[in-house]
C-alpha cells in the first residue's frame, strides 16, 4: 500500500525470556497448587502428555524436553505423547520433527488423536449441558495426565491452553460436535476472552474436570513464538495466572 495513506498498528511488543528452558524449569519447580512434577509421578506410573498440533505456535520444542527431564526417572516406553488434533488431520513425522525436535521423535511414542476411530476412545458419560464425554483412550487410561499448552484470547471458547488440551483437544467427534454446535456458538457470551458464562469454556472446563488432569503447563508467547511468561502446576490456577498474565499486557495497548 501506499506510505503515504498506510498506518500499521500492532500489538505492543513483549520480549522472550532469555533462557526459556530455564523459566520453563523453575515453573516445574516451583509449581501453582501442586507438587514439583518429579515428586508427582512414580517410577512405575504411565504417563500422558498432551501436546500441541502443528496448527498452533506452540514451542513445544522449547517445553517438552524441560517436562521430559523432569521425568528422566520414568521409563520411556511408559511415557505417551499425545498429538491434541481435535478433529484435524494428522501430524506428519516432518511436522513432529520440526514441532518436537528428532531426539523426542526418536525416543518417545507419539501417537496423534484420532477424533474418529471410535476404537481409540472411551466414554466417560456426559457433563452438565448435555454434553457427552468421549476421550482418546490412551489419555483416559493412563495414571498420571499432563497438559502443555498456550493461552491466547480463542474467538469462541475464550481462551486457548489449558483445558481445552483435553477437549477439544483429545476428545471424539461428538464430543467436539456438541461443544461447536450452533446451540453453543450463538450464545452471547461465546466470545473473545470471556471466561464467565460461556457455556463452551464451562463445557470444556467440566470435561477436563470429569476426566482429572494431573499436572498442567501453560505458556503465553510473542510473535516470534518466544515464551515471554510461563506457569505450572494444578490445571486451572495455571490457566487463570496465564491468562491474567495475557489479558494484562494485551491493555498495554498498541502502537504505530
Amino acid at each position: 500500500f501506499p506510505d503515504d495513506r498506510t498506518r500499521v498498528i500492532e500489538p505492543t511488543y513483549v520480549d522472550g525470556r532469555s533462557d526459556q528452558a530455564a523459566a520453563v524449569q523453575r515453573a516445574l519447580e516451583q509449581p501453582l497448587d501442586s507438587a514439583p512434577l518429579a515428586d508427582r509421578v512414580g517410577t512405575d506410573q504411565t504417563v500422558a502428555i498432551s501436546v500441541c498440533d502443528v496448527t498452533r505456535p506452540m514451542p513445544s520444542a522449547t517445553v517438552l524436553p524441560v517436562v521430559l527431564q523432569a521425568l528422566k526417572h520414568v521409563p520411556t516406553n511408559q511415557i505417551t505423547i499425545l498429538i491434541a488434533s481435535g478433529t484435524h488431520r494428522a501430524t506428519t513425522h516432518d511436522e513432529l520433527v520440526e514441532m518436537l525436535g528428532p531426539d523426542i521423535v526418536e525416543r518417545y511414542r507419539i501417537i496423534s488423536h484420532d477424533a474418529f476411530d471410535d476404537s481409540t476412545l472411551v466414554s466417560l458419560g456426559t457433563v452438565d449441558g448435555g454434553i457427552p464425554v468421549w476421550l482418546n483412550r490412551r489419555w483416559v487410561e493412563s495414571d498420571i495426565r499432563i497438559t502443555t499448552g498456550f493461552v491466547e484470547p480463542h474467538f469462541f471458547a475464550g481462551f486457548s491452553g489449558g483445558p481445552k488440551m483435553v477437549a477439544p483437544g483429545l476428545a471424539g467427534f461428538k464430543t467436539i460436535m456438541r461443544l461447536h454446535d450452533a446451540e453453543m456458538i450463538r450464545h452471547p457470551k461465546a466470545r473473545w476472552a470471556i471466561i464467565e458464562g460461556n457455556p463452551i469454556h464451562d463445557g470444556i472446563r467440566r470435561i477436563a474436570a470429569h476426566s482429572r488432569v494431573d499436572f498442567s503447563v501453560d505458556v503465553a508467547i510473542n510473535r516470534d513464538r518466544q515464551i515471554t511468561y510461563v506457569a505450572a502446576g494444578e490445571l486451572f490456577a495455571v490457566h487463570r495466572t496465564v491468562r491474567t498474565v495475557v489479558q494484562r499486557t494485551a491493555m498495554q495497548g498498541f502502537r504505530e
